[in-house]
């Protein structure tokens, strides 16, 4: 509830979805005047709207559309899956592995070190270290598709920022578990705690996402009309995402598994996806930003401190050098190795649920264990915000200095010159 000059204001569902989408939209259009990614701009005006600016999206109704966020994820993560094709990453070779690797757990021990150095604590820096591994595929994905990216680089990026999640839940299951044992003095957790769980839901996600794939490539073949195939594409997105959530899988793994299902049984079924994400996802990105905005609170920014300020810097040097160093390994060209890692360096939502998920576990063994989950909720909702706004600019000064800016217009004019969609 607000008073706007003087006038009782009481928020609704749909006036502020309206408000949202007008006031963010055009907003954003100023950022991408001076050249600045839209997405940063979402984000940007968002926290203008919320508890932290004006509060005409309060931090109750922004919870309240949570679902939004979902299903925004949900198209991202079938966006980046139907970027994958098995011929593009053959072509790229086995670098994508050794990239992923090195600026996962590089990243993972070079925070854990720098953790310690300040803490002397290890089960403090264990979970900074797993927490830093994990990458916010949303915002790279809106800035490769609003400058039209198209190359070895950008599938690259999209690879790794899609699959070092699943990699960073493994190392957080292993870190918790870990941290819990010592704070209890239990005895040592069993290979299926620490292991197993984890396993099962990344196997559970790509599971869900080959059969749910396999079904729409079938049923996407007898669709003879572009929008047609918006809607059934929509409604296993959806479906997806549903189920998903209710067997407690990934639901970014799961519907970028099913994209790439898709376009990998059959090619020309791009242009169907293609057409999808243009048509129905620019409304539910807007949304989705500025809900991540809204839910900023900019009051969080002091308590982050030192290990805040250490978090950033060293989680930003541990994603580049460590991409770096994998590119040379995995003999990756140089527009990949020289710029990759200046596109990992956005991280939310999947940090911020295991930030909580952790505060929430170690609550439960004392005063320690709350005081360590609460600064772990501190300081990576407060460094999430700064990367979230460097994240968007490093990955548009990678794909420019890779010159991959724009090769995916040429594309979509072939595409056109073939016919438009009906």
């Amino acid at each position: 509830m607000s008073d706007i000059l003087g006038i009782h204001y009481e928020p609704n569902v749909i006036t502020t979805i309206g408000l949202i989408i007008a006031v963010v939209f055009l907003g954003s259009k100023l950022f991408q005047r001076v050249g600045i990614p839209q997405v940063v701009g979402f984000i940007v005006i968002g926290v203008l709207l919320g508890s932290s600016g004006f509060n005409l999206v309060p931090q109750e109704l922004a919870e309240e559309l949570t679902f939004i966020s979902e299903i925004a994820l949900g198209l991202i993560g079938f966006d980046m899956g139907s970027h994958l094709l098995m011929g593009e990453l053959r072509q790229l070779g086995h670098s994508i592995i050794f990239i992923l690797l090195f600026e996962a757990l590089g990243t993972f021990l070079l925070v854990t070190a720098g953790i310690y150095l300040i803490t002397h604590d290890w089960i403090t820096a264990l979970i900074f270290g797993a927490l830093s591994s994990a990458t916010a595929p949303a915002a790279t994905i809106d800035v490769l598709a609003e400058y039209d990216a198209k190359g070895p680089l950008t599938t690259s990026m999209i690879a790794v920022v899609g699959l070092d999640d699943a990699l960073a839940l493994l190392l957080f299951s292993i870190v918790a578990c870990s941290a819990e044992t010592m704070f209890s003095h239990s005895a040592t957790p069993s290979f299926v705690q620490i292991i197993g769980l984890p396993l099962v839901e990344i196997g559970g996600s790509v599971a869900l996402g080959i059969i749910l794939g396999l079904a729409l490539n079938s049923i996407l073949h007898r669709m003879k009309k572009y929008h047609d195939a918006m809607a059934i594409s929509i409604g296993f997105v959806l479906l997806c995402v549903g189920l998903a959530q209710a067997l407690g899988s990934s639901l970014i793994l799961a519907t970028m598994v099913m994209g790439s299902v898709v376009v990998n049984r059959h090619s020309e079924h791009s242009k169907h996806i293609r057409y999808t994400i243009e048509q129905a996802g620019p409304v539910i990105y807007v949304l989705f930003f500025a809900l991540v905005g809204a839910r900023f609170r900019i009051d969080l920014l002091p308590t982050m401190g030192l290990l805040g300020i250490a978090y950033v810097l060293l989680r930003s040097i541990g994603k580049f050098t460590g991409a770096w160093t994998g590119a040379i390994v995995g003999s990756a060209v140089p527009a990949v190795r020289n710029n990759l890692g200046l596109g990992l360096l956005s991280q939310a939502g999947v940090a911020v649920g295991l930030a909580i998920s952790a505060s929430c576990r170690f609550a439960e063994h004392g005063e320690v264990g709350e005081r360590l989950g609460q600064t772990i909720i501190n300081v990576i909702t407060a460094t999430t915000f700064i990367v979230q706004i460097i994240g968007p600019i490093g990955v548009k000064y990678a794909i420019g200095r890779a010159g991959e800016i724009g090769k995916a217009r040429l594309t979509e004019e072939a595409w056109a010159s073939e016919g438009a969609p009906q």
